[in-house]
């Protein structure tokens, strides 16, 4: 079941919390011209999903983990802060003992990509498997 379904823009981007697939996915660039707008209701809903969410398990195993995907385009400062609030929530349930894998994906030749992922990271302190994209 899908708990959120925010479909891409220009300015935004794509978002789906799938409850069934234990996926949060953003995908697309991230540039509203309200952040706060675009924030708000989907870092309300994933707080409102996980304080609902019985893992299965505290299993340390990829397979049986929740997943966030960050699949980033370009983004501004104000959706750095959205993207380190996602973290941040993540962050204290992975502390609570659920299993929360995130991935940062990047393509190959986009450094800045990868660097911005790493820096977000680290200033939140929450552990990111950093995912290359191979172009064709």
């Amino acid at each position: 079941m899908r708990f959120i379904d925010v479909k891409r823009t220009d300015k935004t981007p794509e978002v789906i919390l799938d409850t069934e697939k234990r996926l949060f996915l953003i995908k697309g660039n991230c540039l509203p011209e309200n952040i706060r707008d675009f924030s708000t209701e989907v870092i309300n809903k994933y707080e409102q999903f996980l304080r609902q969410y019985t893992p299965s398990g505290y299993h340390d195993e990829p397979s049986d983990a929740f997943r966030v995907h960050f699949r980033m385009g370009y983004f501004n400062s104000a959706a750095a802060k959205f993207i380190a609030d996602v973290m941040i929530i993540s962050g204290n349930y992975i502390q609570k003992g659920y299993n929360i894998r995130i991935y940062w994906y990047f393509e190959e030749d986009d450094h800045d990509m990868l660097e911005a992922g790493e820096e977000i990271s680290q200033m939140v302190s929450v552990p990111m498997e950093f995912v290359t994209v191979v172009k064709d």
